[in-house]
């Protein structure tokens, strides 16, 4: 049962968090402590002043998903920082670089260029956040979210093209933007990221569904947001549609869940007697999630194996609960 294994990407939002501050700072400052051993740091400054593309591949492509990777990425940024032509340059070859490990390194260098060649900018990131390979597609996603909180008005109207859009890699970007975005609490922003969800709660994709309801809903909307989010969350619980009904559910496997857990668990009773496993069984996980937290959730779980219409999702939680 893959729901019921954990939160999708939590390892990834550990180590997401170190780019996330490369992002908000490669424009003001360079203070960010590097990750990388003096050695291959100097190589890779080296490479860079000298523009030597496929000598920068060999240096940064066997560096580690989080803290090397991105350290690598701020080296790029602070390097050809005041030099658009560089930029320039080094965005070329990168977004085209046949290598993934080398192409991810491209997606931050758009956020300098955006403000002086947003058309191409724009051109290229999306081809990027549509990449065939995953740890590109999450750099770009990424970029994506920084350039939504920079250019709110401009990057929202473009996403709800976007949530419609026929890939599933575009939809999930702004997913993910959306999630990185609603952490600044802005309360101006925040129906317009709801309105920017809504229309992909619907959407049965993995990819997409996996890093909506946990994380862009719970981790996001319903910690940063709690009583939007879940005026919104009872809305959507009245819908028949069980992709929604998932999502609901899989909010409250979530941080923000764990914070309104009382209020979740009177959603997930009303869920519970939908008698689609698609649906239950998210209302499974989440039960778990919660009672793992609270013992109180444990004793609604036994109240409704007494319950034929609730049973089915209880004994699921609880057989996990006692491994």
């Amino acid at each position: 049962m893959c729901c019921l294994s954990g939160v999708a990407h939590q390892s990834l939002r550990k180590s997401s968090s170190f780019g996330q501050n490369i992002l908000c700072r490669s424009a003001d400052s360079y203070s960010l402590k590097l990750h990388l051993s003096p050695k291959v740091e100097s190589a890779l400054r080296k490479a860079i002043y000298q523009d030597d593309v496929e000598g920068l591949g060999r240096l940064a492509s066997p560096l580690n998903w989080g803290r090397p990777s991105w350290s690598a990425s701020h080296l790029l940024v602070e390097v050809n920082d005041g030099n658009p032509k560089k930029l320039r340059f080094w965005a070329r070859a990168l977004s085209a670089h046949n290598d993934p490990y080398v192409r991810r390194y491209a997606p931050i260098l758009f956020l300098n260029l955006w403000r002086d060649d947003r058309e191409r900018s724009k051109r290229v990131l999306t081809a990027l956040a549509n990449d065939q390979h995953w740890l590109v597609r999450e750099v770009a996603h990424g970029v994506w979210g920084e350039l939504l909180k920079l250019h709110f008005k401009e990057i929202s109207q473009m996403f709800r093209k976007w949530n419609n859009h026929p890939s599933a890699n575009l939809r999930r970007c702004v997913v993910h933007a959306v999630r990185d975005a609603g952490n600044l609490r802005k309360k101006e922003w925040a129906e317009t990221l709801v309105h920017l969800l809504e229309p992909l709660l619907c959407d049965k994709t993995n990819y997409v569904r996996k890093n909506l309801g946990p994380y862009a809903i719970g981790d996001g909307l319903l910690r940063c947001y709690p009583a939007l989010a879940i005026k919104h969350l009872r809305r959507w619980a009245q819908r028949t549609d069980e992709a929604t009904r998932w999502n609901v559910a899989m909010s409250f496997a979530s941080y923000g869940g764990n914070k309104n857990w009382r209020i979740g668990l009177s959603i997930l009773t009303q869920l519970a007697t939908d008698e689609r496993r698609y649906v239950w069984r998210s209302v499974a996980s989440a039960m778990l999630y919660l009672a793992r937290r609270h013992p109180e959730v444990r004793s609604t779980l036994n109240n409704w194996l007494s319950d034929s219409k609730r049973a089915k999702a209880a004994e699921i939680a609880l057989r996990y609960l006692r491994t």
